[in-house]
């Protein structure tokens, strides 16, 4: 199984964080709604599957197809949508640029009376990772590098 999950959340991690609005944004891969810092951005790996035809014989896997969900709750009951929408619209920059493609983007959704979310769902066709080796102030650097596709 070709596993980027650490890939994507730190993309987006660093993609919010590097915003002045949302500088206290909490990014992770599990909501709890006690213990939640708000805005908080959960990423959660939900749909991973080998792309028919393209596996070896042995059944090794050579491209798969990853569906990410982003879930962004808040609590604050004025600017819900708006600071949801605006999350969304920096993560969506961020997987575009790792070739993600949209595949939709919900209205928000009230959790509780004081918490809402609002969320949206990208893909990808990751191939099989390779080792590249640079020569970084005269020594040899591997670095593991992914094929990313749009579908």
């Amino acid at each position: 199984m070709i596993d980027i999950e650490s890939k994507i959340v730190d993309t987006i991690y660093n993609a919010v964080k590097a915003n002045d609005a949302y500088p206290n944004a909490d990014v992770t891969t599990g909501f709890d709604e006690t213990t939640a810092i708000f805005p908080c951005v959960v990423v959660e790996e939900v749909d991973n599957y080998p792309v028919r035809r393209t596996d070896t014989d042995d059944c090794a896997e050579n491209y798969t197809r990853l569906v990410y969900e982003v879930s962004v709750y808040t609590n604050d009951k004025d600017k819900a949508k708006t600071e949801g929408k605006n999350i969304l619209s920096i993560v969506d920059t961020a997987l575009q640029g790792l070739k993600f493609r949209r595949l939709r983007k919900n209205k928000p959704l009230n959790i509780t009376r004081t918490i809402f979310r609002q969320y949206g769902r990208w893909e990808v066709v990751v191939g099989k990772p390779f080792i590249r080796t640079d020569i970084v102030d005269g020594k040899p650097v591997e670095t593991t590098v992914y094929q990313m596709y749009r579908r």
